[in-house]
């Protein structure tokens, strides 16, 4: 009843107004840093987010979307609900995903729309992008990371038998249902990982802002910039404020300590955040499921590193007083055991 009340609520308390400029579509996995990369978006002027519009937990997404299971949402036949649904959340026509009236950027009037989603439509960026005339950023973060910080993988047994399934060979199907059926937790999280980001990856194109969690924390600048650019963002300075502010995830679901090195702690301390996993994982258990990702061709990540490959890693521009200087600073240097 409470519940159903907030959303009444939610529902009624914005107008939306889109005035022709893009919406954003912001992909990722779930414990990411989506959370507070959608509410550093959200700061900008004119937004309003729609957090998981595609989760099918939620009973009011299944009633309005029209589809209950996750093997029938990643179906070819569900285009044509996805796109009437979206279409509607788009056009302000449907509010119960609105954010909390109580929130610090809450707006009664809106013109733009971060989109968050986690767990749905990874192989459909391109098609979100062209038919809503979209902005895309992918968020990707250390698959070990994520997986240790997850309670649970509610889309992974449906990506082997949905028609997601058309995206990956006879062999790396089978490899992956036995490391379904036969690994441990560790295992599973690292797959369900691979299975979702595999497809994305290899679909980038140049227009998207590929983003990595682990720069956002310790050399933020070179992303706001990115963003900036490429979202057609106007308040780059605000994001920069926000920076330090943990997002509702953080404060609910993290220790003090992370919350105080993420407010508090400069880029030398905000380096243990991306690499702090390793205290739970040993270097043996890293190597072994780190090959998991060779299964899906996906090099973003290696064994012994906790940053991403440097292609996905944003370089600094020059300063203008000093061209002399090339590329800027270097990756940070992280311990590989």
């Amino acid at each position: 009843m409470i519940k159903a009340v907030k959303r009444i609520v939610k529902s009624a308390s914005n107008v939306h107004r889109p005035d022709g400029r893009p919406n954003v579509f912001l992909y990722s996995t779930p414990r990411s840093g989506s959370t507070w990369l959608m509410e550093l978006i959200w700061s900008q002027p004119g937004f309003k987010t729609c957090n998981q519009a595609l989760y099918l937990e939620n009973p009011a997404v299944r009633k309005h979307l029209g589809i209950s299971e996750w093997d029938e949402l990643y179906s070819v036949d569900a285009t044509e609900k996805l796109r009437s649904y979206l279409q509607r959340l788009c056009d302000g026509r449907l509010g119960f995903t609105n954010p909390n009236p109580v929130r610090r950027y809450y707006r009664p009037i809106t013109h733009r729309i971060v989109f968050k989603e986690i767990h749905a439509s990874a192989d459909r960026i391109n098609w979100v992008r062209d038919t809503f005339n979209a902005r895309v950023v992918y968020l990707i973060r250390h698959p070990i990371a994520v997986t240790i910080s997850s309670e649970r993988w509610p889309t992974l047994p449906s990506f082997l038998t949905s028609d997601y399934r058309r995206h990956f060979s006879e062999e790396q199907l089978e490899r992956a249902q036995r490391i379904l059926t036969k690994g441990t937790d560790l295992d599973r999280g690292v797959l369900s990982w691979c299975l979702q980001n595999a497809v994305a990856l290899q679909e980038a194109t140049p227009d998207w802002a590929v983003v990595s969690y682990e720069q956002l924390v310790v050399d933020p600048d070179p992303v706001i910039r990115e963003l900036t650019d490429k979202l057609a963002l106007s308040d780059p300075e605000r994001m920069r404020r926000r920076l330090g502010v943990p997002s509702v995830n953080v404060r609910f679901k993290s220790t003090e300590e992370t919350r105080r090195l993420l407010s508090e702690g400069g880029a030398d301390k905000r380096s243990y955040l991306v690499e702090k996993w390793r205290k739970k994982v040993d270097r043996r258990e890293e190597a072994r499921v780190m090959k998991i990702l060779d299964i899906f061709g996906l090099d973003v990540y290696r064994d012994g590193e906790a940053l991403p490959d440097k292609r996905i890693w944003i370089h600094r521009e020059p300063p203008i007083e000093d061209p002399a200087e090339g590329e800027g600073r270097a990756r940070p240097v992280m311990r590989t055991t």
